[in-house]
């Protein structure tokens, strides 16, 4: 019992540590990623399609991949991510062109 009251104290101390860090690095603007992640190159080439422009516009899958600011720093370090919506954008284009038109 008195190991766990000392880890949680511990876990405090750190918490608050860890937030009053005078040296943190401060956390961009989500604003600022969102526009950095439209002015990358792999987004700028799949919004030339019309079809992937407007999956990237209107698709709220493709929002939840930069809906926060941990999500849209990591879209813009990891090419796996990169990749991943890439592929979900072009998929839904395809679908969606080649889906028959209801009559």
């Amino acid at each position: 019992m008195f190991l766990i009251v000392i880890l949680v104290v511990v876990a405090i101390f750190g918490e608050i540590i860890h937030r009053l860090n005078p040296w943190k690095k401060p956390e961009p603007a989500y604003e600022d990623l969102v526009a950095q992640i439209k002015q990358a190159d792999w987004y700028q080439e799949l919004s030339q399609d019309a079809a992937c422009k407007e999956i990237l516009e209107n698709d709220p899958h493709v929002l939840a991949y930069y809906s926060g600011t941990y999500e849209a720093q990591r879209l813009l370090t990891q090419e796996g991510f990169q990749l991943g919506l890439i592929d979900y954008v072009k998929k839904q284009a395809q679908d969606k062109t080649s889906a028959p038109s209801t009559r």
